[in-house]
């Protein structure tokens, strides 16, 4: 009797990692339309390499995709697919572990966040993740940290509100109970907010970078915490995660509701942090395309190569010059926010370092390159919009103010 044919096997591995509050960790997929699900939220992970392990792949992706690296993890679940010929069938490993102190640092995706197991079923999430994330919620795996989380929260604690500047917070409100867009009383609130930065449980924020350079959007996200329920998810995450606002806003109108001390600022995050990371993709691309064309590629690495065209000088140079500066302590990592105030630093290193004519040149290339990340977005953003406005009749699934959720 012939021996029946195996059909080839591919391999994918994750990690849901669990915050000390019972939320899940989630990355936000890139909207890159040559991936699948782009746009979407999903567990982190990916596929695995020729002789790579399942707790190797998981590690592996989870690092890249999040710059943690996980010490220890436990064993949740296989899901098998079947093969469609002449494809392979899939096999997807799914572990889980606690999340690390400090922030995840996005990698590959667009973003990462934390979501509670209540917040899942309004998001659209990639492949099975939906199956996966609602087993494991359901299993005793999740119990060991619902427990733990159930214990924090019996301490003490804080309405999201408690800590944030009170007449920010109670203007956005009593603009909202008397009817106005959510979206122009959040800008007047932004306007009245005064704190530089905060910590708000086990997170840090901190909007004005360099004492001079303003996050509005992070602002917008802390706020409509504070308000958790009463924006629609779709809105909100459009606004947040892309920079889209729900309703036309021109330039004049959004200075005149930030005030002018404000908006210069943002000005100053726009170019010194957005523009800044879109120069060094531009130059990243660049560096990628010309090594396509070699035989053998350099020796240096592509972030020594970036810095270098960019800036004259080693990344592994200015960092440490960048933390004397700040007095930040020597590490081996930088959060997220440090990594945000190191771009403004090279931005302004930048614009002293190099001559007009070179700065022009590569401010440039920078907004080039972010029209271009904005036409890859646009088809996304117009599919979001259609959920958002397609009738129920059509089989849509109609989001509105009960099912939106905080950050």
């Amino acid at each position: 009797m012939p021996k029946q044919r195996e059909d080839p096997v591919h391999t994918s591995a994750g990690i849901i990692l669990v915050n000390a509050a019972g939320q899940v960790l989630l990355e936000l997929r890139a909207n890159d339309p040559a991936i699948m699900f782009p746009g979407y939220w999903g567990i982190t992970g990916g596929g695995g390499l020729p002789g790579e392990t399942p707790e190797a792949t998981a590690i592996r992706e989870v690092e890249e995709e999040t710059g943690w690296r996980v010490p220890s993890m436990t064993f949740f679940r296989v899901y098998h697919f079947p093969a469609t010929p002449p494809g392979p069938r899939y096999e997807v490993h799914i572990f889980h572990a606690a999340a690390l102190n400090g922030e995840p640092r996005p990698g590959e995706g667009a973003a990462l966040r934390f979501f509670a197991p209540a917040e899942l079923s309004g998001l659209d999430l990639a492949y099975n993740h939906a199956e996966v994330l609602a087993d494991f919620v359901a299993s005793p795996h999740y119990q060991t940290y619902s427990k733990a989380a159930e214990t924090l929260t019996d301490v003490a604690p804080p309405d999201a509100s408690s800590t944030a500047d009170p007449e920010a917070v109670e203007h956005l409100k009593r603009a909202l109970s008397e009817g106005h867009h959510w979206f122009t009383a959040l800008l007047e609130a932004i306007a009245l907010w005064r704190p530089a930065d905060e910590q708000v449980g086990d997170r840090y924020y901190r909007y004005l970078i360099g004492d001079e350079a303003f996050d509005w959007l992070l602002l917008a996200e802390r706020l409509l915490e504070c308000i958790d329920g009463s924006v629609p998810v779709e809105e909100r995450e459009a606004l947040i995660f892309f920079g889209q606002a729900p309703l036309p806003v021109d330039e004049g109108c959004f200075r005149e509701l930030l005030g002018e001390a404000k908006h210069q600022a943002h000005l100053n995050y726009l170019y010194g942090v957005t523009v800044e990371e879109a120069l060094q993709l531009a130059v990243e691309e660049e560096v990628l395309k010309e090594r396509r064309t070699r035989v053998w590629g350099g020796r240096e690495s592509l972030d020594e190569a970036v810095f270098q065209r960019i800036y004259g000088r080693r990344r592994e140079e200015l960092l440490p010059e960048f933390r004397s500066q700040r007095r930040l302590p020597d590490s081996d990592s930088i959060s997220y926010q440090d990594l945000k105030d190191f771009t403004y630093w090279l931005f302004k290193y930048r614009l002293h370092q190099c001559d007009p004519a070179r700065v022009a040149s590569d401010t440039r290339k920078a907004l080039a390159q972010l029209s271009r990340l904005e036409l890859a977005a646009r088809p996304e953003r117009r599919a979001r919009r259609r959920r958002m406005t397609r009738p129920a009749g059509e089989g849509a699934r109609i989001i509105d103010a009960e099912e939106g959720r905080g950050a």
